[in-house]
């Protein structure tokens, strides 16, 4: 089994040449709402405390965007607040076949993390 670094880098060959983003860093997208961006911060807050790496807003060469992308698990975490089901849909079938997809409310996102406050 590859060890930690291996799995990030090999997953970061799925990312566009253009997307330069410190790790760790949120970036915001002013075009989603504002809980919709608190919620993106609470995912990769959760992810960093377990020692993670996480990118925000990550552009895979398809030209497809993850809120957050996870290299090591070859994960993205999919904000959802006003999106149909149908939308959130499609956005998954863009992403990269070798990364699992999760889909998550806002409310879900805050009912877990103020349950544990």
């Amino acid at each position: 089994m590859a060890n930690k670094q291996q799995r990030i880098n090999e997953a970061m060959r799925l990312l566009s040449s253009s997307f330069r983003t410190d790790k760790n860093s949120v970036r915001i997208n002013t075009n989603n709402t504002l809980i919709h961006e608190i919620c993106k911060l609470i995912l990769m807050y959760q992810e960093i405390k377990k020692k993670k790496t996480v990118y925000s807003e990550a552009i895979f060469k398809n030209g497809s965007r993850a809120d957050v992308f996870i290299p090591e698990d070859f994960r993205v975490k999919e904000v959802l607040h006003s999106e149909t089901e149908k939308e959130a849909l499609s956005k998954v079938e863009k992403y990269p076949e070798e990364l699992d997809v999760f889909l998550l409310s806002t409310k879900e996102i805050f009912d877990g993390v103020f349950k544990d406050e």
